[in-house]
């Protein structure tokens, strides 16, 4: 929780050179750097930081957020005594179009593609010269590891508000598809018999899958880039 609060106020620390005034035309053709608190709070928590490049001057532009995160600075685990071992990496492209312009506001239509990559370490004892029906030769102590690989994509829409400073506030919402697949990814061991790690949140079975129905709801934060006429 502490580590979560300190890169919230890293972030937003009130700079004296970003007072100047600023609206949608001043800042539509800017590159906004922006971040996502929302994340640091999700049960795969991550530190999640973008980037939105305009396109032209054609109403579109691009964003690319990347996150990281530990289970060791999760305030779900906070608690828990032997907390799961895991590392989250998360990466989201989004396509945007503006369809509106308002002296404060923007409001924009879009399509996005999430890709995520949490990836479990443990030490098992796992069978080995397993056969179809579950019988294995013998065990092994052995340090694994288990992936659990994400991929979804998103129609969005959402507001940018240009508040009275060169912060931006982005607001969205939408709704998809996703697909989650667990498999393991020790070098050398992947068809061996695993007991699955210890989590609360999600599925961790070594060999399963599933495609679920997948809404995202949020906002980022913005800082809006650049040199603005007087």
């Amino acid at each position: 929780m502490r580590f979560s609060l300190i890169c919230m106020a890293c972030v937003f620390f009130p700079f004296k050179k970003v007072l100047a005034q600023i609206d949608v035309e001043k800042a539509k053709n800017h590159v906004i750097v922006k971040f996502s608190p929302l994340p640091l709070f999700d049960a795969d928590n991550t530190v999640q930081f973008g980037v939105e490049v305009p396109l032209g001057k054609s109403g579109w532009s691009l964003q690319e957020d990347l996150g990281y995160g530990q289970s060791s600075f999760s305030i779900w685990y906070t608690d828990e005594v032997n907390p799961p071992n895991k590392e989250i990496f998360k990466s989201r492209t989004q396509l945007r179009y503006y369809y509106f312009d308002g002296r404060r506001v923007r409001g924009y239509v879009g399509g996005e593609f999430l890709y995520k990559k949490v990836v479990y370490r443990d030490n098992q004892w796992v069978g080995m010269d397993c056969n179809e029906m579950g019988t294995c030769g013998f065990f092994e102590n052995r340090d694994i590891k288990i992936g659990r690989f994400v991929a979804a994509g998103h129609a969005r829409m959402g507001w940018q508000f240009y508040l009275g400073s060169r912060i931006a506030l982005d607001l969205f919402t939408g709704f998809g598809m996703r697909h989650i697949g667990v498999r393991a990814i020790t070098a050398g061991l992947e068809n061996v018999r695993y007991s699955k790690p210890r989590e609360m949140w999600s599925n961790t079975s070594p060999g399963t899958g599933e495609m679920v129905p997948s809404l995202v709801l949020g906002f980022h934060f913005g800082l809006v880039l650049g040199k603005f006429s007087d």
